[in-house]
């Protein structure tokens, strides 16, 4: 069987042709992938030469007394950034040049743009707005990256705005907090006013509650009154018509002492002679006397001359008591007249009283009532004052409440450090800290288990259009040196692929992976194994086998998660994900390259060294049925 097998490589390497096929095979796998990887190793490092249009029609605006040129801004800052190759040009041109395929993208701002950033404050503030144009069409990657670049300029320029908002506000703030602690202060003096005022509420509750009985009493003794001014009115009436008859009597009695007075002087008159006559007697005795002595002694002529004496004493002194009396009645006369007319004219007064007595009675009355009114409204404004004097505590707990409350906002805005920092914390205040499990440096590296994978499988492919796989140059002994004759051959070829390969992906294209031996032994195996599926394939097919290989080899493309994770595919191609040998060559190529999880490698290899124990022992059992059908044919 050795010599067999010699033998076999004695032809290959005789055919010329072949060999030369074989050679050029051991290349694919780096040209596939070497070449790609090379090409797109790190694309997003290099997009300064990708050309953007820019165009800048913003108007700056000048506002409260700032002025504001967001769009001359963001253009300088563009002219310093490095991020794509920034072309400033008006909006004709950018139009043109992105249909035509100059400028992969554009960013156009607007002409309000510095006007919108002024509209902070306003109702309705304007967010500012950066027309971006792609011609995604052109291509399609370009724009997704477009859209990126765009979106971290976006998110600088917010953070630039709202740290200079931040700024504002916290000067804003401040203010606020130095008018805090003064209507803090304020509130404090409303406060102790409050206080002032809910003790001078309670005094005069207490002063009105002290004379809320002097208060019952007034109406008490308005209502006695009020009852006395009627008494007093009909005592009037009474008194008025008594001196009425008063008047009348005094009326008759002066016209009867004018009378008397009359008479008296009659009387006077009368008397006069007759003490003139008794005088003459008196004068008569005493010349009887003077000229007769001895009639003197006569007891008559004295009881005479004694009576005579007697009459003109008692005549003189009547004359006397008469002239008083007289004098008494004219005086009486003139008092009563004067009386009568004091007694007139208080009747008159007394009807005045009388009237003046309804008056009072009917005006007490009304005092009577306004007295009770007061009673009751002077109650009624104890217990309101009482209410209020609750509400002024109510009140005066608020006050001092707010007080408290706005000492603690003034000192909790004093306590804020306004600065740099403050307003950098403010306008980007959650930081994205990525933490990377494994780092993978460029968009090549990533791609590289997906590219190693495929290129190995196509490498395996094209090998199957050169290499006989079915054929032997002479008979095989055995269904085993038959497939050792292929599979020796396989075996070097694959070595070919994993040395060639990655001598070009380390030391040309710049891979570097976690383990460079596991690389070579890895890139080794999977070959191995994709070359003896084919093999298989191949072996019990033929054409229709490597067909079949094709089919696998897309399925694999779009199953195996080499660029997306297979949980986005379609549900189809999800449940197909598992039963792939490029699902777990791919992940085992991450594993070597960029992760280092050896457990998850060593569950790769257990799941491909099924396939690779599958695909020989079914190509071994085929071709030891082909032999069995040769060995019958020859001996028929």
């Amino acid at each position: 069987m050795n010599d067999w097998i010699k033998n076999e490589w004695v032809h290959l390497f005789k055919d010329t042709k072949l060999l030369i096929s074989i050679i050029v095979i051991l290349f694919v796998p780096t040209l596939y992938s070497g070449t790609y990887l090379w090409a797109n190793w790190d694309p997003y490092g290099k997009l300064e030469r990708l050309p953007v249009a820019v165009v800048n029609e913003d108007k700056p605006v000048t506002y409260k007394g700032t002025n504001y040129a967001i769009g001359n801004d963001l253009v300088s800052e563009l002219k310093k950034d490095k991020s794509f190759k920034w072309q400033f040009v008006n909006k004709k041109k950018a139009d043109k040049g992105i249909e035509n395929n100059k400028y992969y993208f554009g960013i156009y701002i607007p002409s309000d743009f510095s006007k919108n950033a002024t509209t902070l404050s306003s109702a309705n503030p304007k967010p500012l707005e950066l027309d971006y144009k792609v011609n995604v069409g052109s291509n399609f990657i370009a724009s997704q990256i477009g859209r990126s670049g765009v979106d971290k300029i976006r998110t600088k320029l917010s953070q630039n705005l709202s740290k200079n908002y931040a700024q504002v506000f916290m000067g804003n703030l401040l203010t606020i907090g130095k008018d805090l602690k003064s209507a803090s202060q304020g509130s404090n003096e409303i406060t102790t006013g409050l206080s002032k005022l809910s003790t001078g509420t309670q005094d005069m509750i207490s002063g009105m509650q002290k004379q809320s009985a002097p208060i019952s009493q007034l109406a008490d003794g308005t209502k006695k009154l009020s009852d006395a001014a009627s008494q007093l009115s009909k005592g009037a009436d009474q008194l008025s018509t008594g001196m009425t008859q008063v008047d009348s009597g005094l009326n008759t009695l002066s016209n009867t002492l004018y009378s008397l007075n009359y008479s008296s002087n009659q009387l006077i008159s009368g008397v006069n002679p007759l003490s003139y006559g008794s005088k003459q007697l008196d004068q008569s005795i005493m010349g009887l006397e003077k000229n007769h002595p001895e009639l003197m002694k006569d007891p008559s002529i004295q009881q005479i001359n004694t009576i005579s004496k007697n009459l003109i004493g008692g005549l003189s002194e009547v004359n006397s008591n008469l002239t008083k009396f007289n004098e008494g009645l004219t005086k009486t006369a003139q008092s009563s007249k004067t009386l009568n007319q004091g007694t007139h004219t208080v009747t008159t007064k007394l009807k005045d009283i009388s009237n003046g007595a309804k008056v009072i009675a009917s005006s007490q009355n009304q005092i009577t009532k306004g007295t009770g009114d007061i009673s009751k409204g002077w109650t009624s404004v104890i217990s309101n004052l009482t209410n209020l004097k609750k509400g002024e505590d109510k009140l005066q707990a608020g006050s001092k409440q707010l007080t408290d409350k706005l000492a603690s906002g003034a000192k909790e805005i004093d306590a804020i450090k306004a600065g740099q920092p403050t307003y950098e914390m403010i306008s980007n205040p959650v930081r994205l800290k990525e933490k990377m499990v494994n780092k993978v440096p460029n968009y090549g590296t990533g791609l590289a288990p997906y590219f190693l994978s495929l290129s190995f499988f196509v490498g395996a492919l094209l090998l199957s259009t050169v290499f006989p796989l079915r054929t032997t140059y002479e008979s095989p002994p055995s269904g085993i040196a038959w497939f050792l004759s292929k599979f020796l051959i396989l075996m070097m070829i694959s070595l070919g692929h994993s040395i060639i390969t990655n001598l070009f992906l380390i030391y040309l294209v710049g891979l570097d992976p976690i383990s460079k031996g596991y690389l070579y032994i890895f890139s080794f195996f999977t070959s191995l194994i994709f070359m003896s599926i084919i093999q298989f394939l191949i072996t019990i097919g033929d054409n229709a086998g490597r067909f079949i290989a094709v089919i696998l080899l897309v399925i694999q493309l779009t199953a195996s998660s080499g660029t997306f994770p297979y949980e986005l595919s379609p549900n189809f191609l999800q449940k197909l994900h598992a039963l792939l040998p490029m699902t777990y060559s791919v992940q085992g190529f991450r594993t070597i390259i960029s992760t280092g999880n050896y457990n998850i490698l060593l569950h790769d290899i257990l799941i491909l060294t099924i396939y690779l124990v599958l695909s020989i022992m079914l190509t071994i059992l085929v071709i030891n049925v082909g032999v069995k059908k040769r060995t019958s044919l020859e001996k028929a």
